[in-house]
């Protein structure tokens, strides 16, 4: 069955390494044509060869994604987009007493401010078109916050709010606005930002491959499914903490308590 997706024009940031890297080649896969946007151009190239074996095009874009004058060069260089993937971000694990100001502003402006200002460029043309998806990659970080993950957290927090905004705002307008909430995912993201410091009881949920948030991510692309939440044990904690909030904080309080050494 052909995907909705064939000869479509997606851009996706954040794509040389990591879920970026893995979604552009799924959505490759789909039959979508790419605009794949990062800041290390040699990771970026390899990353269009492989998509380009698939049978696609793909064209790459050195981007810094918080700078607002890079976003709208990149989606300039795409032209008529149907889908932006917003995917660049990183992490820095610490508790807050402890954190950096820079490290807090850097996040931020990646996270959050890369994934606006795509958005903002993007929108107008999709909005005119009345046609268009843009996908948030967002985490279940945005969802409840986590001990020394303060920084972290407030990032998809943002992401999450801004989701939920700009879905609202453009509904019946032809653009549709997802969210894909992964997760602890198997890549260097949760090595550089060592995943030793998240609370014990989080790391119960075990690791997931990058290539199924990339399924969860052309999923989104095709169905514009407002939210996606993985893994299962993820999903499920996470509407625990919904329905109960104190609850699943407690329980995740004395859980990690009794995991992590005194």
């Amino acid at each position: 069955m052909t995907s909705p997706l064939k000869n479509k024009t997606v851009v996706v940031t954040g794509a040389s390494s990591g879920i970026g890297r893995a979604a552009a080649l799924e959505l490759a896969r789909r039959g979508a044509n790419l605009v794949i946007a990062a800041r290390r151009a040699e990771l970026l190239e390899e990353v269009a060869v492989a998509c380009r074996a698939l049978g696609v095009e793909c064209r790459t874009v050195v981007t810094d994604v918080t700078l607002r004058s890079d976003c709208q060069h990149l989606i300039d260089v795409a032209g008529e987009v149907d889908v932006l993937v917003n995917n660049a971000g990183f992490a820095i694990f610490d508790a807050f007493e402890n954190a950096k100001s820079d490290d807090l502003e850097s996040m931020m402006a990646t996270n959050y401010f890369g994934a606006v200002w795509c958005a903002q460029a993007v929108l107008p043309q999709m909005l005119a078109r009345r046609r268009g998806t843009i996908v948030n990659v967002a985490s279940i970080a945005g969802i409840m916050g986590y001990a020394r993950m303060g920084g972290y957290c407030a990032t998809k927090f943002a992401m999450i709010g801004f989701s939920e905004t700009l879905r609202d705002e453009v509904l019946g307008r032809g653009v549709r606005v997802a969210m894909v909430c992964p997760g602890t995912v198997e890549t260097q993201f949760f090595v550089k930002a060592e995943r030793g410091k998240m609370p014990g009881a989080s790391r119960l949920v075990l690791a997931i491959k990058p290539e199924k948030v990339a399924k969860a991510i052309a999923d989104a692309a095709e169905d514009g499914k407002y939210r996606r939440i993985l893994p299962m044990g993820a999903m499920l904690f996470m509407r625990l903490k919904e329905f109960f909030p104190r609850f699943a904080h407690v329980l995740m309080r004395r859980v990690s308590s009794m995991m992590e050494p005194r």
